[in-house]
């Protein structure tokens, strides 16, 4: 018997959908999906995370072509700046926002990145993908070398990867000033949780632009910005970033020059290093894990 016909597949009216995402969010960021009050009932509150999955299965069926599409991209970034908020304050009643709706952020940001560069890729929207990567909202599961690699996973061309390049270093330069100003306007300057986070958000920027160097085959000029500009406690720490990024990206000369170069100037390796130069070494080879 010849199988039955399918149904067609439901388009979403992206029209009707807005309203209805923006009202969501609008009470999410509110804390009516939290705190007692009269907006959301105290049954509908848990539903929430059936409601945001449901809103990003149907935004991915908007075809991405036309004005439609361009407003469902804009609806999946404020899906994920919303999860990425509830990871820094309690806004449903969980800890682990992207996995309670079922999805893994790296996952989300990829639908995310995927969608807003459909419309091409300019400094403009690449800086904007930067921005959502460096987010400071960070589940529990997730690192951010894993939202790194989905960046740089979405920039196809090397143009793409130049002008990023371009953005993290311009955006870094911007955080730079942002500290010296801050500086300036206290006579007695005390490290602040802002500091801490541009400093974090300068190594996260480092290291977005140390993967494009390497995607683009450019090592040594990879290497050199990521010795220049790393911010860790010490020296050990920097080596050990640095050696293990060149592990992942299996450049075992690479690993084995650095190493070398850190002990030449007073560096000691922790044992771990230790052993896997060792390894490499003696095999000409990187060992098959870093631990």
């Amino acid at each position: 018997m010849p199988k039955a016909a399918r149904a067609p597949k439901k388009i979403t009216d992206i029209n009707e959908l807005k309203p209805v995402i923006e009202d969501f969010l609008r009470n999410a960021y509110a804390q009516n999906y939290f705190v007692p009050n009269r907006v959301i009932p105290k049954q509908e509150r848990p539903k929430r995370r059936f409601h945001v999955r449901a809103y990003i299965k149907e935004l991915q069926t908007v075809s991405m072509e036309g004005e439609g599409g361009k407003t469902a991209a804009e609806l999946l970034e404020k899906l994920y700046l919303m999860l990425c908020y509830a990871c820094c304050y309690y806004i449903f009643s969980t800890e682990d926002p992207f996995r309670s709706v079922g999805i893994d952020q790296s996952e989300l940001l990829d639908i995310v990145l995927r969608a807003k560069f459909a419309y091409g890729i300019d400094h403009e929207m690449i800086k904007s993908a930067i921005m959502l990567v460096t987010n400071p909202g960070l589940d529990r599961q997730t690192l951010y070398h894993s939202l790194i690699a989905v960046l740089v996973f979405c920039l196809k061309t090397a143009d793409s990867k130049e002008i990023a390049i371009q953005e993290a270093k311009k955006r870094k330069v911007e955080l730079a000033y942002e500290a010296a100003q801050q500086a300036g306007k206290k006579k007695n300057y005390n490290f602040s949780n802002d500091d801490y986070w541009r400093k974090e958000e300068a190594n996260i920027l480092v290291e977005i632009v140390f993967c494009l160097y390497i995607k683009l085959g450019d090592y040594d000029t990879a290497i050199e910005y990521f010795k220049k500009n790393i911010q860790e406690s010490t020296k050990e720490i920097e080596l050990y970033v640095l050696l293990e990024k060149l592990f992942i990206f299996d450049l075992n000369d690479y690993f084995i020059r650095e190493y070398e170069a850190g002990v030449k100037k007073g560096i000691k390796p922790r044992e771990k290093l230790q052993k896997v130069y060792k390894y490499t070494v003696e095999n000409g080879e990187l060992p098959q894990y870093f631990w």
